[in-house]
């Protein structure tokens, strides 16, 4: 529409504007075009209105437009063609107001310069493409509501949940020293596993008899037993 605003996305201050050769097979390469064939030096402008965009060559003082190339949104390649042995250089399609085309051979002294248009018209294809495919998922009818009700005379049966276990009582510590209650191993040497006899106590000591008392030898003077003599 001729009311729409003319955008710009980029401007390139040097570029280099070359006729070109019958196209050759295989495609074109820079090299192969002669300094006799440069017609043209100035700026790039890379503009939009509304989704059309369109690559145009302009003197660098005045603005002059000198060509341009409308860009195909769906084939671009058609449009901006990239040389096989340089990233630098490119061939336009440019088309004049009555509506005839040519192919100009179009390359940047900078890499960058050569890069950032590359990128420049990546970038609209992809947000065009990008507003095509909301635009077409908006428009799309909504998917009709699923049934999930139960057809004929099916049925779903809820089982209870089994009551929870009572938590079982922690088991008995083991005794000390033992084995799980168990009597412990018999020592070493006691001739496997039978207890050894207790040894018979040694008998008592009879107590001590008391020391006959000393009877004198001849009595005690008063006794019957005492002798007299004479």
């Amino acid at each position: 529409m001729s009311d729409e605003i003319e955008r710009t996305l980029t401007v390139l201050r040097e570029c280099h504007v070359y006729t070109l050769p019958p196209r050759p097979h295989g495609g074109f390469r820079c090299q192969d075009w002669p300094k006799t064939s440069h017609i043209f030096s100035g700026r790039v402008r890379v503009v939009t209105r509304g989704t059309a965009c369109t690559v145009k060559l302009e003197d660098v003082d005045t603005g002059t437009l000198f060509a341009q190339c409308p860009l195909d949104n769906d084939k671009p390649e058609v449009s901006v063609e990239p040389v096989t042995d340089s990233s630098r250089y490119f061939v336009l399609r440019v088309v004049d107001n009555s509506g005839r085309h040519a192919f100009l051979g179009m390359g940047f002294k900078e890499r960058n310069d050569a890069f950032d248009f590359n990128v420049t018209l990546q970038d609209h294809v992809k947000q065009l493409r990008n507003e095509i495919e909301s635009e077409a998922a908006a428009a799309a009818p909504a998917p009709p509501p699923q049934d999930f009700t139960l057809k004929g005379n099916l049925s779903i049966s809820v089982g209870q949940s089994a009551k929870p276990r009572a938590p079982r009582a922690p088991a008995a510590a083991a005794p000390a020293g033992g084995l799980g209650g168990f009597l412990p191993p018999p020592p070493p040497g006691t001739g496997g596993g039978r207890r050894p006899k207790a040894s018979p106590a040694a008998p008592a000591a009879a107590p001590a008899a008391a020391p006959a008392a000393t009877a004198p030898p001849f009595g005690d003077g008063d006794g019957p037993g005492w002798v007299a003599f004479g």
